[in-house]
Parts: structure tokens; C-alpha cells; sequence
């Protein structure tokens, strides 16, 4: 589906243990990061009337929900259900958090609707943008290693923020084709949240824990 769009290699076979893409040269040029922001801008822009996807899928090697068939047009609703409450339970469930930290976790819910407007509008994502999972070639840039679904567009910044690999050029592209909406600043730790609790499930250790609360101090700031 993003290939309809973006640039992403063909899939040349696949089995339950492995997938084989062409092969992409990769070749830097100077505006490299300008043409990412403009192909996400333009990814953001393919919408449907609900949130999620026509299968579950996988964030790392984490399970990702997407409500196949639920048809949910909340966002609010859709993000605490089938992503932070499914990722605080998990690192619950495998001991990562103290049961304060659970509970203020889980009291995020009644925060969502006061931070989430009603009227944002399904964007097909990414879902795991970081700058690993780009290749640059003669033609652009590539994506790759997607974790794809219908969501709110700001999420897919959210690794671009944590890890970084990404300039000002690719911010100021993207919001020059699809400007940023009001309070995009405040939800950043919101969606960063999502992405720390899952590398928190997959690799555990304390820095992970640590952003985490950050994030959750962050939004009661």
C-alpha cells in the first residue's frame, strides 16, 4: 500500500522466515532529507474513514492491534485501546513497571480526550520511521521495514524525535506541504510514549523505563 505512493523496494518472495526486496543502491545526495519530508507529507495524505488496518502487524517484533473490522473513527479511543494500554499491560505483565507506575500509567486515559481533538482525520503511517529504515538512492529516498496503519500523522515523528538521524530541512519540507496542526508540540511525548513502552517490552533496561516516566511527566506538566 505505501508503494502506491512513497518508494519501497518490490518484494521479490517471502515465506514465514524471511523476505527478499530488490536490491537499492544507495547514493547520497543533497536534498536528500528535503525529499523525505516531502514523500511523508504526501504518504499523510492517503486517509480512509477509520483507524487501523485490514490485519494485525508487528512493531519490532512486538504484536501491533490494528482493530481489523472494528471501524473506529475515535482516535482517542483507538490510540489508548490498541496501543498504550495493550503496551503498559505488556510491561506490566513482564515486570517492568512498579505498580505506581502502572497505575499513573493507566490514568493517562482520562488525559487522551482533553489532548486528542475529535476531527483528526485517518493518515496512513509508516509506523516505525527511524533513520535506519530509509535508503537513499539516485531516484530518492526509500522506505523500508514498515509497521503500517491509519492513524494520527504526528505519531510517525515520534522515533524521528527520539533517536534523531533526521535535519531540519526534513521538518520544515514536510510542514511546508502539510503544515503541522495546533498543540503538535504538546502531543510529542504523548506519541513518543507509545514507542519508548515498546522498546521498554522488547529490550528492557532502565533508560527505557526512565523516558518513559518522562514522557508521563511531561504530559501532566
Amino acid at each position: 500500500m505505501l508503494g502506491n505512493t512513497i518508494q519501497t523496494p518490490k518484494v521479490l518472495a517471502s515465506c514465514e522466515h524471511c523476505l527478499i526486496l530488490e536490491w537499492i543502491n544507495e547514493y547520497q545526495i543533497e536534498n536528500t532529507q528535503i525529499q523525505v519530508g516531502k514523500s511523508l507529507a504526501a504518504l499523510h495524505r492517503v486517509t480512509q474513514d477509520y483507524f487501523g488496518f485490514n490485519t494485525n502487524n508487528h512493531i519490532g517484533s512486538t504484536d501491533q492491534l490494528n482493530a481489523p473490522s472494528k471501524h473506529l473513527s475515535n482516535w482517542s479511543d483507538f490510540y489508548w485501546q490498541y496501543r498504550l494500554l495493550f503496551q503498559i499491560e505488556l510491561a506490566n505483565n513482564n515486570n517492568y513497571l512498579n505498580q505506581k507506575d502502572y497505575q499513573n500509567l493507566l490514568g493517562l486515559k482520562s488525559l487522551l480526550p482533553k489532548l486528542l481533538d475529535h476531527d483528526i482525520k485517518p493518515a496512513l503511517l509508516h509506523g516505525d520511521l527511524w533513520s535506519g529504515n530509509l535508503i537513499n538512492s539516485k531516484t530518492g529516498p526509500y522506505f523500508i521495514d514498515p509497521a503500517c496503519y491509519f492513524g494520527h500523522r504526528e505519531i510517525d515523528f515520534s522515533l524521528t524525535f527520539m533517536f534523531g538521524g533526521f535535519s531540519n530541512e526534513f521538518y520544515t519540507a514536510y510542514n511546508a506541504d502539510f503544515p503541522f496542526e495546533q498543540g503538535f508540540e504538546k502531543r510529542k511525548p504523548l506519541y513518543m510514549l507509545y514507542h519508548y513502552l515498546n522498546h521498554l517490552n522488547i529490550f528492557g533496561g532502565s533508560g527505557y523505563h526512565a523516558n518513559i516516566m518522562n514522557c508521563y511527566n511531561a504530559l501532566h506538566g
